[in-house]
């Protein structure tokens, strides 16, 4: 692979390189330098599963746990490739975004050692929908698709597959890429990269909103002019306009109750409508899409149908493919598209009403978008909210539960701050537990209407994890459709 115009030289052979942190994507990373014929060691704060020490070992790798890290030893090491879950403020003293020579993630690392063209996507809220979609979309055009990074499957598993193998196994990669896996690149250059939105998130690891904003870019800077940034247009999501000085594409896409500016250019969903536009770019056709198939609700979905949709588009017209020969699968496959547990998941239904579960809405933005979709002419919203407070005000909700919502119903540690700040709108009431909460809505719906869990917080407080509350939250509404005698 030629290297020739990359900022960031590789380790040399038979260099050692030093992983940190013994997590799926370290341990990937690890596995993927061995087979490249680094010498490898890995070293992790905490203990070593006894399987994955037993095999790191096997193969070759030095395994050091309980291993304290400190910034002094890290960065005097020659070649280090870091884990996402490990802050720069851990072993390196600094706060991130942070580029240095010889410290690397592994989602660049991987990227580093592969011919098959990315596909990146980013932001705080609806990643892992969007790159669920945009998968499914390019598969429905024909592609072999490995979907993973952030979203599962390391990026470095995918590399070491297919070293292994001797053959080509996909055609391209879709990547869910985190500001975890973006804050130390220096050359990572995906062939489309999309940032849906940069909203107050993971302010506990980062110094300011500003540092976050930053993070997020990074992945950014290394693109050249043949490649692709779609970047939401809507002022709102906070992404737009962007960084100045980048060299890739600039593609925008929009979707939101407002219609697109004035002489917009890019892809644009129809306000308060099923149509697609794409509009506007140099050597690419226009084309309209009747997307009115499309089953997920909520602005959210709405916006990760539009940068998904965008994306597979000029992914397959960079690679020579006419757009008219695949129009209307893209259409078809829209349809056939069924989401992902927790990102407004419908999980019963019940006398004309419908359940949401919205359980991965674990900040305020992703709630106001859950919100967004329904305001106006949808169906009217028996909220549940609450968990562990994140530190963002609650105040950019009022718009969307005025116009949306019927009741509020409040739980967990940050109950009493979301009544201060929401309290005054609809009826609002508090509850002790996830059942509660349900059936109090529940009990205030008529038909047509929707019971939506979108916290707007953590699920620290009262579960192990946004999944754990989803999953209980689905069997409560279960339970309580079975006491009534079944479902629709």
């Amino acid at each position: 692979m030629s290297v020739k115009s990359w900022k960031r030289k590789l380790p040399g052979p038979g260099e050692t390189v030093t992983v940190i942190g013994a997590g799926r994507s370290g341990v990937a990373a690890a596995l993927l330098a061995h087979a490249l014929g680094y010498r490898v060691r890995l070293l992790d704060e905490g203990p070593v599963s006894g399987e994955t020490r037993s095999d790191l070992r096997e193969a070759g790798i030095e395994v050091s746990e309980n291993h304290p890290l400190t910034p002094r030893e890290v960065l005097s090491l020659p070649w280090v490739l870091v884990s996402p879950g490990i802050p720069p403020k851990k072993w390196a003293g600094l706060d991130a975004p942070l580029y240095l020579e010889r410290v690397m993630g592994e989602m660049e690392w991987a990227s580093r050692w592969t011919e098959v063209p990315l596909l990146a996507v980013g932001g705080t809220n609806g990643k892992s929908t969007t790159s669920a979609l945009l998968a499914h979309l390019l598969e429905a055009a024909g592609e072999r698709v490995f979907l993973g990074g952030n979203f599962g499957t390391p990026l470095s598993e995918m590399v070491l597959m297919e070293r292994k193998s001797g053959v080509s196994l996909h055609s391209l990669g879709v990547i869910e890429l985190s500001s975890f896996q973006a804050e130390t690149m220096g050359d990572f250059r995906p062939v489309v990269n999309l940032l849906l939105n940069i909203t107050p998130d993971h302010l506990d690891r980062y110094p300011s909103l500003e540092a976050y904003r930053s993070a997020k870019w990074k992945a950014f800077e290394s693109m050249g002019a043949d490649s692709f940034a779609i970047v939401n247009r809507d002022p709102a999501c906070g992404a737009y306009p962007g960084p100045a000085g980048m060299k890739a594409r600039k593609v925008w896409f929009w979707a939101s109750r407002e219609p697109a500016p004035s002489g917009f250019q890019g892809l644009s969903m129809e306000a308060g409508g099923h149509r697609a536009f794409l509009d506007g770019l140099e050597g690419v056709p226009p084309v309209t899409w009747n997307l009115s198939g499309f089953q997920l609700e909520g602005m959210g979905n709405r916006q990760n149908l539009a940068a998904a949709l965008a994306a597979a588009v000029l992914f397959l017209h960079r690679s020579g493919r006419k757009i008219e020969d695949f129009r209307e699968v893209l259409v078809q496959s829209v349809s056939t598209f069924r989401g992902l547990p927790h990102r407004m998941e419908i999980v019963g239904e019940w006398g004309g009403v419908r359940f949401v579960n919205d359980s991965k809405a674990t900040n305020v933005d992703a709630t106001r978008l859950a919100l967004e979709g329904y305001s106006g002419q949808g169906p009217a919203i028996h909220l549940i909210m609450g968990g562990r407070d994140k530190g963002a005000p609650y105040a950019p909700l009022r718009e969307g539960i005025r116009m949306a919502v019927k009741s509020v119903v409040a739980l967990g540690e940050a109950r009493e701050k979301i009544r201060a700040e929401l309290g005054d709108i609809v009826p609002f009431s508090l509850a002790d537990s996830l059942e509660e909460a349900v059936s109090r809505s529940a009990g205030n719906a008529v038909s047509g209407d929707r019971v939506l869990l979108s916290p707007a917080c953590s699920s620290y407080d009262m579960f192990h994890g946004y999944e754990e509350r989803g999953r209980i939250f689905r069997e409560i509404v279960e339970a309580w459709i079975r006491r009534r005698g079944g479902g629709r």
